[in-house]
């Protein structure tokens, strides 16, 4: 028998310190090798709502696909996942934008998004907003998604470098979000994964205090315990400010689905 994708996964969030409640979400369910990170956005408990109304909507709607699925995904059918990944969050941005309308204390409620799904050997990513993921292995950390904000657009453009854009008072104002338009546009991308990768997502209450230096150096003296891991940056996030609720989730790759000759004859 082929041996299967194993995923170990360790996740915590934090109010931070000058926030008076968490608008972060964090669901994870090994069952389905998914992760998913929301940092929501509004009125008083609006960003709440729309950030754990996220992640619960994304992970119904991707195990729905998973059971209405009539014979096993193939390895090179990765694409199935993609989309199932884009659709579960379309219909995430539908309902939160029906429950702002419905209710007027909801009223301009958002939420960031970032969602992991394990198909065999590659990890799907998709996301809206600039909660990240990152790729740590072999001892280097890897930012692999690109945040959808107005600084970001500004360092595509030239017009601030990557060095600078920490001291960027506009860092915070993103470009998509759940729950912001009708129309949403989800960036999803799959990736290769090899046994011992570590994948991050974060919300940017880390990512705006620990630089990628700080979060790698973490890794690399704790991730053999990812609970403790996960914990010893949302506090290093504290000690530099915590100016933003902190959530991260950390995935290690334990073990690899191997494809058999026949799935590399018909994906070839």
């Amino acid at each position: 028998m082929p041996a299967q994708t194993v995923l170990e996964f360790a996740s915590h969030s934090d109010t931070g310190l000058v926030r008076s409640h968490n608008e972060d979400a964090i669901v994870i369910s090994p069952e389905l090798g998914l992760a998913i990170l929301a940092d929501g956005m509004g009125g008083y408990n609006a960003g709440e709502v729309a950030s754990q109304m996220s992640v619960d909507l994304v992970r119904e709607q991707i195990r729905n696909s998973l059971d209405a699925t009539w014979m096993p995904r193939l390895p090179w059918q990765s694409s199935i996942s993609e989309k199932w990944v884009q659709d579960a969050i379309v219909y995430a941005n539908q309902k939160v934008i029906e429950q702002a309308n419905k209710n007027p204390d909801n009223f301009g409620m958002g939420t960031t998004i970032v969602a992991a799904l394990c198909h065999y050997d590659k990890l799907v990513i998709g996301h809206v907003g600039d909660s990240r993921a990152y790729l740590f292995r072999e001892n280097y950390l890897e930012q692999i998604t690109r945040d959808h904000s107005v600084l970001q657009a500004q360092i595509d453009a030239g017009l601030i470098s990557q060095a600078d854009a920490h001291l960027s008072p506009i860092k915070n104002l993103i470009t998509r979000a759940v729950g912001s338009n009708d129309e949403i546009e989800v960036e999803v991308h799959e990736h290769a994964m090899r046994v011992g990768d570590i994948f991050v997502l974060c919300s940017d209450g880390l990512s705006d205090m620990l630089d990628q230096i700080h979060i790698q150096t973490v890794l690399r003296e704790q991730s053999e315990d990812l609970d403790t891991c996960c914990k010893t940056l949302v506090y290093l996030a504290n000690r530099q400010g915590g100016f933003d609720n902190i959530s991260v989730v950390l995935i290690r790759v334990k073990e690899l689905h191997e494809r058999g000759f026949m799935e590399y004859i018909f994906a070839s």
